[in-house]
């Protein structure tokens, strides 16, 4: 067994790495041990998750969606509150409970006075609809794809010399588990249902989606295909070329298909 980041041998690995963090509600889609070695696991959770994760939308999003963390806290705020010219910060305790208060460094006497004064006033919560489309997003979309892709056949004998030794996704791993700034891969993101949207299941019941992935091989002129995953987190869709930052292949099969997402139209 190996490593699909670094290579290296990874048989005495204790890891389980989760493709989608567990701090987004991921439970369920694991890689077992030894498929990311310990070093990679912990780098790519401080490196490559963790700046998405606290980033503005990461932390916005897992607010409105009350998803804790690992360590069991689900992660504040920081608005505005134009009357007393205060940073506040927005908490949830484990039962959903709403707390505000100002944030740290900030003149409490100020927010108080103001509160106590003032009949009526507003809080400037910031809510980005989808995150920006950043090397911190771009590289933690990236690192999802190599763990999808590996995912896919985990349980087949082989699959994981497959994933290491194929040259074609060096440069996608390299992204990962290196990183480049200067040359940011593209991601194509939109949203393609509203965050805290209810779907009805077969008996009726009402349910919300966390998050959701596949893989669409896109045939090309010489009979390769080109390999996106994609995936779908509180509602916004990330689709990433495995193969290279193209994403022309993607978008010609998006006009092709009426914008639908692949997660909704496997038949396309």
């Amino acid at each position: 067994m190996r490593c699909i980041f670094c290579k290296s041998q990874s048989d005495r690995s204790q890891s389980v790495e989760h493709i989608i963090p567990e701090s987004l509600g991921n439970t369920d889609y694991v890689l077992p041990k030894g498929w990311v070695c310990d070093s990679c696991n912990n780098y790519l959770s401080r490196e490559v998750e963790a700046p998405f994760l606290n980033s503005t939308y990461g932390k916005s999003s897992r607010f409105s969606m009350q998803v804790p963390s690992k360590k069991g806290k689900i992660p504040s705020v920081v608005g505005f509150h134009p009357q007393s010219r205060s940073k506040i910060e927005l908490l949830r305790d484990k039962e959903g409970n709403l707390s505000v208060g100002v944030a740290e460094g900030e003149d409490e006497s100020k927010w108080v006075n103001s509160i106590l004064t003032n009949q009526t006033g507003s809080l400037w919560i910031p809510t980005p609809e989808i995150p920006e489309a950043n090397y911190e997003t771009s590289r933690f979309i990236a690192k999802i794809a190599l763990e999808a892709l590996a995912s896919v056949g985990k349980d087949i004998a082989g699959w994981n010399e497959e994933i290491v030794d194929k040259k074609e996704l060096d440069e996608l791993r390299n992204y990962v588990r290196i990183g480049n700034p200067k040359n940011i891969w593209a991601v194509h993101i939109r949203r393609i249902y509203a965050q805290e949207k209810d779907f009805i299941d077969s008996d009726g019941t009402e349910y919300q989606v966390l998050h959701e992935w596949d893989i669409l091989p896109i045939p090309t002129e010489n009979e390769l295909a080109e390999y996106y995953v994609v995936v779908a987190i509180f509602g916004v869709e990330y689709t990433i070329n495995t193969g290279g930052s193209e994403l022309e292949g993607y978008l010609n099969w998006l006009q092709r298909n009426n914008n639908e997402s692949y997660l909704y139209n496997k038949s396309a």
